[in-house]
């Protein structure tokens, strides 16, 4: 037969391991009788037998002088159910023998086996770890007992080497302590006791959250600004039994397993975030949520290149002059410009300072230049080596040279040694060349004036004499070349002259009067160009060149008419009357 039962008590118990043990309660070894009239004896217990003639049990103490040794007292040697028994039974009323034969007997329970106690242990979530058990929160402990014998009287345990307590109700550990040692045992009926050595139990509390920080690099702290090459780590940690996971999420995102990565920024827009991440260890106990805001400004600084001085753009090509300068402005509305870098024809890149010349060597250059704002934004996405950015590119022609320059002449000119004579009709005509940014225009002035003429089209001297002309031609970046000559303008004819071959006879009514083999010779004078050629007419007839003196003339009046030229077509006519006897 087993007698069973159990116990429970609600205590705090503090659970930090103590050195030395505390002993066991000590227990009366006793006999019990329990409600149904059995009676258990401890088998460690000594025996008596009295005869009584009373139900009081006063009596007589037996004594046995054959087994004395065995006895005086005597101990039950069987576990369980003993027996004392007489051979025949006599009959109550008769006092006589009973037949058939019947054996009294008196049962007793011998109980010599103490109880065996178990732990249970629930309401929170156990993890092992190089064999150390760990409980998280909500541990509640239950100590139950069974036995075999008499039944279960009372449990008994005792926390890090502290007196032992009745055990009444399930025990709950306290959170502040780290860690516990729990001993316990029961005691039966009769005073049996169980060995706490062997229900020792060793475990560690861990009610205590993970902690977890952001660990960030290239950030604004003052404005909590960061960029696409911003790095965001998290870092975890567990005193006790361990992290188990970290979780992070961006604004109203779901939560993701941090992997130990850098934390994904390229997915987000440009604009105001939140960053929020917790740690939950092995035993179920999670941080509260930490956060972080920030600004991810995604935005190089904005970059543009002005031109300080002359330009042309023609067919996307840009010319420069040697006299202009390249500006470069970057704005970033954010975190603000770091630095601007530029580098010419392939050479390393320097910082901008200062807006700056090209190589005063003509032909095309490439220039190219990039910002990087303060959060290494830069204008194109790159690594911390410059060579890897992108960059905005200008090729640009630089122009040292201005226009190449011509003149000619329209009409009548006249060369001698390095003397150009012209008309007074004559014109001059000036003309120019670019083969690198193009003739922008022609301008002149004549005989030192300061103010330029613009030149449109051919155009006359004026006033006869030597003259200076100074042309100029500008290309589209204001380069200029300047030419200079010089010509003589001849707008006066040669003066006219004839001579009679003979003396006239006579005068008659006004005209001389010559004979009929007379001869007119005729001539010009012309201080510059001299004169090139003579026409006359004899009498209204068409006009001759003269080569030989006039003659052949009519008897009576005749009419000589005739004009010099000279060689830039200046001419004067000159008439005479006379008559012929």
């Amino acid at each position: 037969m087993k007698r069973l039962k159990y116990f429970a008590i609600i205590v705090l118990i503090s659970c930090t391991f103590y050195g030395n043990s505390q002993n066991q309660l000590t227990v009366e070894k006793k006999s019990y009788e329990d409600s149904t009239g059995l009676l258990y004896w401890n088998r460690s217990v000594p025996a008596y037998l009295h005869l009584s003639s009373t139900p009081d049990g006063k009596g007589n103490l037996l004594k046995s002088k054959i087994s004395a040794k065995y006895a005086n007292p005597f101990y039950f040697d069987a576990e369980g159910i003993n027996y004392m028994r007489t051979h025949y039974a006599v009959d109550t009323a008769s006092k006589k023998t009973v037949y058939p034969h019947i054996e009294i007997l008196w049962e007793v329970y011998a109980d010599g086996t103490a109880p065996v106690s178990h732990t249970e242990f629930s309401g929170a979530k156990k993890y092992v770890l190089g064999g150390k058990t760990y409980y998280g929160k909500g541990l509640k402990i239950k100590i139950s007992s069974k036995d075999a014998g008499s039944g279960v009287e009372n449990i008994y345990y005792s926390v890090n080497s502290k007196p032992y307590q009745k055990y009444e109700n399930e025990i709950i550990p306290n959170p502040n302590d780290a860690s516990c040692e729990l001993k316990y045992y029961a005691v039966d009926r009769v005073g049996n006791i169980e060995d706490a050595k062997k229900n020792t139990v060793k475990f560690f509390i861990d009610e205590d959250a993970p902690e977890t920080f952001h660990n960030i690099t290239n950030i604004d702290l003052e404005r909590s600004i960061i960029a696409l090459n911003t790095k965001i780590y998290l870092n975890a940690s567990d005193a006790k039994s361990g992290l188990k996971a970290t979780y992070y999420k961006f604004d109203e995102g779901p939560y993701i397993p941090y992997n130990g990565n850098i934390l994904p920024l390229k997915q987000l827009s440009e604009d105001n975030h939140v960053l929020i991440y917790y740690s939950e260890d092995k035993v179920g106990n999670k941080e509260t949520p930490k956060t972080f805001k920030f600004f991810l400004d995604k935005s190089a600084p904005i970059l543009t290149s002005d031109v300080l001085g002359d330009r042309f753009i023609v067919d996307n090509k840009i010319y420069f002059s040697g006299r202009t300068k390249l500006k470069l402005t970057a704005v970033d509305n954010k975190s603000g410009v770091k630095e601007v870098k530029y580098a010419i024809d392939g050479s390393e890149f320097k910082k901008y300072n200062a807006p700056f010349y090209l190589p005063k060597k003509p032909g095309f250059h490439i220039v190219k230049y990039y910002a990087v704002d303060k959060m290494n934004n830069n204008t194109g996405i790159g690594g911390s080596n410059y060579k890897n950015y992108k960059y905005s590119t200008k090729k640009i022609y630089v122009d040292l040279v201005g226009p190449s320059l011509n003149h000619s002449y329209i009409g009548k000119r006249f060369y001698t040694r390095d003397t150009v004579f012209l008309g007074k009709n004559s014109k001059i005509k000036l003309s120019a060349t670019d083969s690198e940014s193009g003739l922008q225009y022609i301008s002149y002035s004549l005989d030192g004036e300061q103010k330029e003429t613009m030149y449109k089209e051919p155009f006359t001297v004026q006033g006869n004499g030597k003259h200076m002309i100074e042309y100029f031609g500008y290309d589209n970046v204001n380069n200029r070349n300047v030419g200079r000559f010089y010509v003589i303008v001849d707008g006066n004819p040669p003066e006219p002259a004839y001579t009679f071959s003979v003396e006239p006879y006579r005068t008659d009514n006004g005209m001389n009067v010559y004979p009929a083999y007379v001869m007119v010779y005729l001539s010009g004078a012309d201080k510059m160009t001299g004169t090139e050629k003579i026409f006359y007419s004899v009498n209204g007839s068409i006009e001759k060149l003269y080569t030989a003196p006039v003659s052949g003339f009519k008897k009576g009046e005749n009419t000589l008419k005739f004009k010099t030229v000279d060689k830039l077509g200046n001419e004067k006519y000159e008439e005479i009357s006379f008559l012929i006897e």
